[in-house]
């Protein structure tokens, strides 16, 4: 390969690593390829049927938000977090708010699949300072809209969270009913409070490599104190 293809080949790799489509679907593949799913569940018991949060828009609110460290991929050692959420318009038969998961790198690159679900979320671009100092915990307890799509693996049905978005302004959202869960590994929080598929995550946890810049929750900042007070967080 001449030099100059070998440019345009490395340029080319560059574009698409930046490409938040394509990291969606890198993360789509990881997940399929570990056997796990963001499906809202009635049980995690094996071979229980589970319960499929319907397609299309639901109101809902964040729960859980669980910094599962360094988990190995098909394309490298991954910084992820993992984010719950109720939907109170959808009730499992015990009559709680079915739950669904999303996992993200753990990235607040401008073209990060977390940093554009948190700006569509908020209804407002982050500033380069505030994607820096932005503290995941401040999403708890906050309503958003969810967009729920459902794919075909393997001759099973996941439900996925396509899309987050903020609220119309003035639609009301019912109150929380799980408690919140906010698990940071780096800080030696208890495993036992996590549903038994993220304590799995979290035990299976291992190292970053030298080159990796996502950060763990303790070692972020606090979220700015200049965000608008309209804004949710």
């Amino acid at each position: 390969m001449s030099a100059a293809a070998r440019e345009a080949f490395n340029d080319w790799q560059r574009e698409l690593l930046l490409d938040p489509d394509y990291q969606q679907w890198l993360d789509d593949l990881d997940r399929k390829s570990r056997g796990e799913n963001e499906m809202s569940f009635i049980s995690k018991n094996s071979g229980e049927d589970f319960k499929l949060v319907p397609e299309g828009t639901h109101l809902a609110r964040c729960y859980l938000m669980v910094d599962v460290g360094y988990q190995e991929t098909n394309f490298g050692t991954k910084l992820q977090v993992v984010l719950g959420f109720e939907i109170p318009g959808e009730l499992m038969d015990d009559g709680r708010p079915m739950i669904i998961y999303k996992t993200f790198t753990n990235s607040m690159h401008e073209k990060a699949t977390l940093r554009i679900s948190i700006e569509s979320w908020r209804g407002k671009k982050l500033t380069e300072t505030e994607a820096r100092a932005f503290d995941l915990r401040n999403v708890l307890g906050h309503p958003c809209q969810l967009s729920i799509v459902h794919r075909d693996v393997g001759g099973r049905t996941y439900a996925n969270i396509a899309a987050i978005t903020g609220l119309p302004k003035g639609l009301p959202v019912p109150e929380q009913v799980n408690p919140s869960i906010c698990f940071d590994i780096d800080a030696g929080d208890d495993p036992s409070i996590l549903p038994n598929w993220l304590q799995t995550k979290v035990a299976e946890a291992g190292s970053g490599d030298a080159g990796e810049t996502t950060q763990g929750l303790a070692d972020q900042a606090a979220a700015d104190e200049n965000f608008d007070d309209d804004i949710p967080f």
